[in-house]
């Protein structure tokens, strides 16, 4: 019966593809760098970063490389997408992450988690944010996705498969997803379109010659098939230009539209406050003289007292107080929709219903007054201004995506709780959760050191800085003519021109920014409030734009949030003093004599000066460093792409020496056997399936492998146990016989052999893991 194996072994097909030609793989590379070179450029309005550049570069060549060497070496598809994933891994951080990096090439945790999120998140981040994006954030990792798998799936199937034509599909497919994750402006041409069409229908016409050529074979004579790939390129050709000619006329005639339809027209961006300029830096703009007198609100309903919020801010960056912050995880920046109404069971206070219209329009943020419940608009859009509305729990906020404008009216259903004025001097911090202060004035803690001593407790001294902030300031808008001149901005130059100018000048946003960052130095959280009020009661009230204020709601332990007026009242300013009070007389100079017209500053420099090098900007090593910069990449490049090569030869390599240094003879001999197998399987010679040893021998056609084949049969069968000795003379001819093996084949076909996996994987032949006797 073992003997019809090899007959049966023969008539069975392989189920190995052989190796394209040269030519195939030549032409299949430069196709798919080609396609995915034009796909890159698609993307290239998306990024505009030199990051993006090497991004696409290293990707391409990364995913052709892993294509032709899993194609050469005849790897698995599973082996194929580990080898993809390890290359993701690799080289994904430093690509699409740079940020997440040390010294730009090692990734941080951070950065590894950023890496895999974006995989499934940067998609709808990347249609939902601004163009272009350049390296933000992990808004790069779509794009490495799309440069790493397009191509090495594009040369699989060109390479791998019966139907090459089909990979002309991958790009074609890619191209749509690029347009679309792209801007809505057109700024490519069409004639990136027909150029990737040209490419595509080129390389269907290069496979139809390379397939007629492999049927064909030796029965077409050299000329027949230069002939006939001549003319399925010129076909070709031909297309392409009818095409292109078509399109272009097309285009010149119908011009489109400088907008198109893509995938961020149609996607709704989330509400993000940062995005939208501080309304506290806009406080000065209400008391201009055109507006300070206009209607702002007409509100009916209301409780005396109420305040209207119009905006939270609780994030200071040294320039602006803003909503939430970008560089914390911050809740006071998310808001959501409310699809029916806030439950607001437990919450103290006079249950209302207030009407308010706006007079004047509020940008994206919409007032609110108390604790919001529910809320309903006015008018036939009604229900489209509803999904507009987007509110923030933590800061009790409200905003309408798009804007509110003049006009808009609406009914709130609100909680308002009268509260007594703010005790502070008994006062603890709370445990709010508000954005860290990057930066204070110097000048604020020296005031705050000079009015409210350190051995007092935190309340009381915020009580005494607060009292001493209304005594001391005084109010000015700077706007009219009647006032003293006071610059806007709450930046901390001008915090600190408050508390070092005498007397001190400014308006509710200066004071309630100094008041809030007050009482972050003594450890209360604290946020300013813009809006109106305290209103007055009535059926119905119209508040004026010149109303508007600004306060501080500070975080107590046992009050919560307690609002805290700071402004002081308007009242006339003392004269200022001079800051020299004292005039110093200066002796008069005595008139000097005309001297002639200095010489120009080219002739004044010495030579020495005009040719020195700034220091800091070395070009000796600022080319090191690129050069530094270029062989890293290039080495991490070529790491990657060797990575799989060599960890196939150190399995082998292993392997090796596990057997040849096995502590019995007889696993030892037959070691030397199985790496002759291993060999030859690695050279693509097929063994039959279940055979013999002497079987395997005979097809290796080897005659000292017949007598490796004996004795390795009597190692295992005989009864007496082999010597050390004669284990090392099977690996001595084992040797010699795997040698035999590369002779005559070229030093293509002897690389390939050593990278193969073909003898590390379980292969339909393998040898049984015992066969009687001793050992298998």
């Amino acid at each position: 019966m073992r003997a019809s194996a090899p007959h049966r072994a023969a008539s069975r097909p392989a189920t190995r593809r052989p190796t394209p030609r040269t030519s195939v793989l030549v032409s299949a590379t430069v196709f798919t760098i080609a396609a995915w070179s034009l796909i890159a450029a698609v993307l290239w309005p998306i990024y505009r970063d030199p990051s993006f550049v090497i991004l696409a570069v290293v990707a391409i060549v990364i995913a052709t490389t892993l294509g032709l060497v899993s194609t050469l070496g005849h790897w698995p598809a599973w082996g194929v997408i580990l080898a993809a994933s390890a290359a993701f891994v690799v080289v994904g951080v430093p690509l699409a992450v740079p940020s997440r990096t040390v010294y730009g090439v090692l990734p941080e945790p951070q950065g590894l988690l950023d890496l895999v999120a974006g995989v499934a998140l940067g998609w709808r981040q990347l249609v939902t944010i601004d163009l272009p994006v350049g390296n933000y954030q992990a808004l790069l990792v779509p794009a490495l996705v799309i440069l790493l798998i397009g191509p090495l799936l594009t040369l699989s199937i060109a390479l791998r498969t019966e139907v090459g034509e089909l990979a002309a599909a991958v790009p074609l497919a890619a191209l749509p997803l690029a347009i679309g994750l792209g801007p809505e402006r057109v700024e490519l041409p069409i004639s990136t379109a027909i150029s990737l069409a040209a490419v595509l229908l080129l390389w269907m016409a290069v496979w139809r010659r390379h397939r007629r050529r492999a049927l064909l074979g030796a029965a077409a004579s050299a000329a027949d098939s230069r002939w006939a790939g001549t003319r399925a390129i010129a076909t070709a050709l031909a297309l392409v230009l009818v095409a292109g000619g078509a399109g272009a006329g097309a285009v010149a005639m119908l011009p489109p539209a400088g907008e198109r339809t893509v995938l961020r027209t149609v996607v709704e961006r989330p509400f993000d406050p940062l995005e939208q300029p501080s309304p506290l830096a806009a406080y000065r703009a209400s008391f201009a003289e055109e507006v300070v007198g206009a209607p702002a609100l007409t509100i009916a309903g209301a409780p005396a007292g109420s305040r209207v919020r119009l905006a939270v801010l609780d994030s200071y960056d040294g320039v602006v107080f803003a909503v939430g912050s970008d560089s914390v995880d911050s809740e006071s920046g998310r808001f959501v929709r409310i699809p029916t109404q806030r439950d607001l069971t437990g919450i103290d206070g006079e249950r209302v219903q207030i009407t308010l219209r706006l007079e004047r329009a509020t940008g994206v943020w919409l007032p609110i007054i108390g604790e919001f419940g529910a809320i309903e608009f006015a008018g036939d859009e009604a229900a489209d201004v509803r999904d507009q509305f987007v509110f923030n729990a933590v800061t009790g906020s409200a905003a309408l995506v798009g804007g509110a404008d003049a006009g808009l009216e609406y009914t709130l259903e609100s909680v308002v709780t009268e509260r007594a004025p703010a005790t502070l001097s008994t006062a603890v911090p709370g445990d709010a959760e508000v954005p860290g202060i990057i930066a204070v004035p110097e000048s604020l803690r020296e005031w705050l050191d000079a009015v409210a001593p350190v051995d007092q407790a935190a309340g009381a001294r915020l009580q005494r800085a607060v009292a001493a902030l209304q005594r001391d300031g005084y109010l000015s808008h700077g706007v009219a003519d009647d006032e003293a001149p006071s610059r806007s901005g709450h930046s901390i130059e001008r915090l600190d021109e408050l508390f070092t100018q005498r007397p001190m000048i400014g308006d509710a946003e200066q004071y309630a920014a100094a008041a809030a960052l007050i009482a972050r130095e003594l450890g209360f959280p604290s946020r300013v409030v813009l809006g109106f009020g305290p209103i007055d009661g009535g059926a119905e009230v119209t508040v004026l734009e010149g109303e508007r204020t600004a306060w501080v709601e500070i975080s107590t332990g046992s009050s919560g949030w307690v609002p805290v007026d700071v402004v002081p009242d308007r009242r006339e300013l003392p004269p200022i003093e001079p800051d020299d009070p004292t005039p110093v007389s200066r002796p008069q100079n005595a008139p000097q004599p005309p001297v002639d017209d200095p010489p120009a500053l080219d002739e004044l420099a010495p030579p020495e000066i005009e040719q020195a090098d700034d220091p800091a900007i070395d070009p000796f090593w600022q080319a090191v460093l690129t050069v530094v910069s270029v062989l890293g990449w290039v080495l991490l490049v070529a790491g990657l792409i060797a990575s799989p090569m060599l960890g196939v030869v150190a399995a082998k390599l292993r392997r090796r020496r596990r057997r040849r240094t096995a502590a019995d003879p007889t696993a030892r001999i037959l070691g030397g056997w199985r790496e002759l197998i291993d060999e030859a399987r690695d050279f693509g010679v097929e063994l039959p399936r279940a055979a013999t040893r002497s079987e395997l021998a005979t097809v290796l056609d080897r005659p000292q492998a017949l007598v490796l084949a004996r004795v390795a049969d009597r190692a295992v069968y005989a009864p007496e146990e082999p010597t050390s000795s004669e284990a090392d003379t099977v690996w001595v001819a084992a040797d010699a016989v795997r040698a035999s093996l590369a002779d005559g084949r070229s030093r293509r076909d002897r690389w390939r052999a050593a990278i193969s996996p073909a003898s590390l994987r379980r292969y339909s032949g393998a040898m049984p893991a015992s066969t009687g006797g001793r050992r298998a």
